[in-house]
Formats: structure tokens, sequence, C-alpha cells
């Protein structure tokens, strides 16, 4: 999975979605990706890998699994679900623009500056 700031400020959202707080995520190099809510992450071969031990492994059709048990289920309105094992709803997430997605805890998370090197989530 190449590293997306963007895509990581968003699964460190959907991490820290029961008490969610402002925060930017930057790139570092060699490749791997920081945020300042304390996430970090990083390439782990075709996974994305977070600091806390979470992995995002993405499926060859697109879906996501967290390692932490976390799963995605898509509705016909756009917005995907993240349930954890017991299918009970954590958060939701839809795209609402270029680079710009609206979490159902009312933060959203967009990219900034240069896309590649910085991405925000803050309440609008």
């Amino acid at each position: 999975m190449p590293m997306n700031v963007l895509e990581i400020a968003v699964y460190a959202m959907v991490l820290t979605a029961g008490q969610p707080h402002p925060f930017e995520c930057v790139a570092v190099k060699p490749e791997g990706v920081n945020c300042t809510n304390g996430l970090s992450a990083k390439a782990d071969g075709p996974n994305l890998l977070f600091n806390t031990g979470v992995q995002i492994i993405k499926d060859r059709q697109g879906r996501v699994q967290l390692s932490n048990g976390l799963q995605t289920r898509f509705d016909s309105s756009a917005w995907v679900e993240f349930q954890d094992a017991g299918k009970k709803p954590v958060v939701s997430v839809r795209k609402t623009g270029p680079l710009r997605f609206k979490f159902s805890n009312g933060f959203q998370c967009e990219a900034m500056g240069n896309p590649e090197d910085m991405a925000r989530c803050h309440k609008p």
C-alpha cells in the first residue's frame, strides 16, 4: 500500500474515534507518517503498520480490515462504516471532495499544503 498522508490521517481518526481530538500528520523520511496525536505509520509490506501495532490490511478488491478487529461496511449513501468485532458501529466516513473526508463524529480530514506532505483532522 503506497504511503498517502491523508489516508494515514483518516485511519488515525478511525483509531481514535472514541476520543477524537484535532491533529496533523506529516510525511517523514525515509518512509512514514507522524501525527501530532501520537500515532505514526509506516509501510509493512503491502500493508500499513501503526506504532500501536495495528495493521491496515487492504485486499485486491479494495476491502479494508484492521488487525484490531475493526471491519468496514459500505452503505448505499457512500458512507463507510467501521464496525468492531461485534458489528457495533465505531465511526463512519465519506469522501466529500477532492482530498477531504467527513466523519460521523463531526470531524473532517483533509490534505493541506503539499498533499503528499501534510494532512489535518479537525472539527470545522
